[in-house]
């Protein structure tokens, strides 16, 4: 193998001795530090990054904004981290067709930015939306509230460029929301924590920009059933809101309605005519509430998943175990900030009572202590064929070793 000096004069012979640098503390991987950090220009030299990597046996992890370099159990190995920083370009706009192609560095609030002129957005508002880079939301499938309506970047992707641990250069999808030719390997990438491959551009399903828009809140509702009964009342009105949040354990349901200005209107009726009716906010309150939200989903560190007649549950255990989350309570799925000190006896208590009630618990962002503890054990079978998978697009364990559950 040659020395990481070979390394960094290799990569500035790719993308230029200005694109690579000597790795700094915050460059680190789940606490795994790298040698060096280097920043290609397009797709071409990622796939030459990549096949220099490959060749000499060097570890890579992908980085977009950095927001969340630190999810999954730590990396079995991190020598190269490849930024997609300069990959940030608004590819195409088809405002009729509603959908658009991005490079995978460009931050979500930059495309936002670009497609607000057109009324028209990408229904995604992960936390630290602003930094994050839309390959990197699809990298680790994160979400806000909107995905009440609009889901994930799972269903939002419609197709994607990328590049293997090869170098070899591929592409899934296409650029139209009805697409079903070949195997669908743009939503497989979404959630793998660029341990298949490298995503260089995406196309993505767009929606309008709302006529109007109005949050309530229902606030204090501090005990376990009062909050549950809160949110099944918002479903027993009839209202779908775009997104119902959770503030737990203050007990605020934060419920957001978009559609038109009549369509609102009769939704905010329907909910003033509840025993316990919400507090509309105005645009001020609404805009602090929603970021209030955010940035306790930005502190998360774990997320838990179980069917939504277990939110009650769910709520009473989170308090007991001494954890804040924000909720979303229409999907039964929770970010979740554990206490701070979690033995690892206590997480996989609250895992196994998740996996009981039918849902699943990963820790995201996992202390030393209870790194080991990360994802859940993987079924045999299933492990096996994700094994599969990994050796067929990343034979030589190049990209993020050991980052994804069953050690992928």
């Amino acid at each position: 193998m040659v020395t990481s000096a070979a390394w960094r004069t290799a990569l500035a012979g790719i993308a230029g001795d200005v694109h690579v640098r000597d790795a700094a503390p915050g460059d680190a991987a789940g606490g795994v530090m790298p040698s060096v950090v280097v920043a290609p220009a397009d797709e071409a030299q990622v796939a030459e990054v990549l096949a220099c990597a490959s060749r000499e046996r060097l570890a890579v992890v992908v980085r977009g904004g950095g927001t969340k370099l630190d999810w999954g159990a730590p990396p079995r190995a991190c020598d190269v981290v490849l930024s997609t920083s300069r990959l940030d370009a608004l590819v195409e706009h088809e405002p009729g067709d509603l959908v658009c192609v991005v490079q995978a560095g460009m931050p979500l609030a930059a495309l936002q930015d670009a497609l607000a002129p057109h009324g028209q957005r990408l229904a995604l508002d992960p936390p630290q939306g602003v930094q994050a880079t839309l390959g990197g939301i699809m990298a680790t499938r994160a979400h806000g509230p909107l995905r009440t309506r609009y889901g994930t970047a799972r269903d939002l992707v419609i197709g994607a460029r990328f590049v293997l641990s090869d170098g070899t250069v591929g592409h899934s999808g296409g650029k139209v929301v009805k697409n079903v030719a070949g195997y669908d390997l743009a939503k497989l990438l979404c959630g793998s924590l660029g341990t298949l491959a490298v995503t260089t551009q995406v196309a993505l399903r767009l929606h309008p920009l709302p006529h109007t828009s109005r949050t309530v809140v229902f606030e204090g509702e501090s005990s376990p059933a009062a909050a549950a009964g809160a949110c099944r009342a918002v479903d027993a009105a009839g209202v779908a809101p775009a997104r119902l949040a959770l503030l737990w354990p203050a007990g605020d349901v934060v419920a957001g309605l978009e559609g038109t200005e009549a369509g609102v209107e009769a939704d905010l009726a329907a909910l003033r005519a509840l025993p316990a009716a919400p507090r509309p906010l105005d645009d001020d309150e609404a805009a602090a509430a929603w970021s209030r939200i955010g940035s306790a989903a930005a502190g998360a560190d774990a997320a838990i998943a179980v069917p939504r007649t277990e939110l009650g549950a769910l709520l009473a255990r989170l308090r007991g175990a001494g954890a804040h989350a924000v909720v979303l309570p229409s999907l039964g799925v929770a970010d979740v900030a554990l206490r701070p000190g979690m033995t690892p006896d206590e997480l996989v208590a609250l895992r196994a009572w998740a996996e009981s009630a039918g849902g699943h618990l990963v820790v995201r962002r996992p202390t030393p202590a209870l790194a080991a503890h990360a994802w859940p054990e993987v079924d045999p079978v299933a492990a096996d064929l994700m094994r599969s998978l990994k050796r067929a697009l990343d034979p030589t364990g190049t990209l993020a070793p050991g980052r994804f559950a069953a050690g992928i």
